[in-house]
């Protein structure tokens, strides 16, 4: 029930910054720091399909295209599996090397997709300063959005 409240609240927090920051700024993704915390909480076998599904469910209720979300979050979640044996998670600087790592990979899966469905908007010569600023952005707001999504998933500390 509390991946549930943790995604649910993920998505509520990520509308609600899309509108404030409007077109001007594009804002930390935090749908992707959600699921990236609860697939560092799980195991591949039930991290990877839960990435999976939340990018269904972002692509669903953003009316885009089936498809991009899902396998951009399911790629982020696999470079986090695959980096943290490489660097240690609880290590500042091992966060910074998984968060750019797999922000990386979750765009590299959203352009594979473009790419394959023919979507020329999905130019990366074109995104690259959106891409840019968005992954500055979630790196910079990620410790303040891990601690709060972890007191939502473990529950208040007594």
């Amino acid at each position: 029930m509390r991946p549930i409240l943790v995604i649910a609240f993920a998505f509520v927090l990520q509308s609600f910054l899309s509108g404030l920051l409007g077109d001007t700024i594009p804002p930390p993704d935090l749908i992707y720091l959600a699921t990236l915390l609860l697939s560092a909480s799980s195991s591949p076998y039930f991290g990877l399909p839960l990435a999976f599904s939340v990018g269904l469910l972002q692509d669903l209720l953003s009316a885009g295209y089936p498809g991009l979300h899902a396998v951009g979050l399911l790629l982020a979640a696999y470079a986090y599996y695959r980096l943290s044996r490489l660097v240690h998670w609880d290590v500042p600087a091992g966060q910074m090397v998984i968060l750019g790592g797999s922000f990386v990979a979750k765009w590299l899966g959203i352009i594979l997709v473009a790419l394959w469905l023919q979507l020329g908007q999905f130019n990366p010569l074109n995104l690259w300063s959106v891409i840019v600023a968005e992954m500055l952005f979630t790196i910079l707001v990620a410790p303040l959005v891990f601690r709060l999504y972890r007191r939502l998933y473990t529950g208040p500390s007594r």
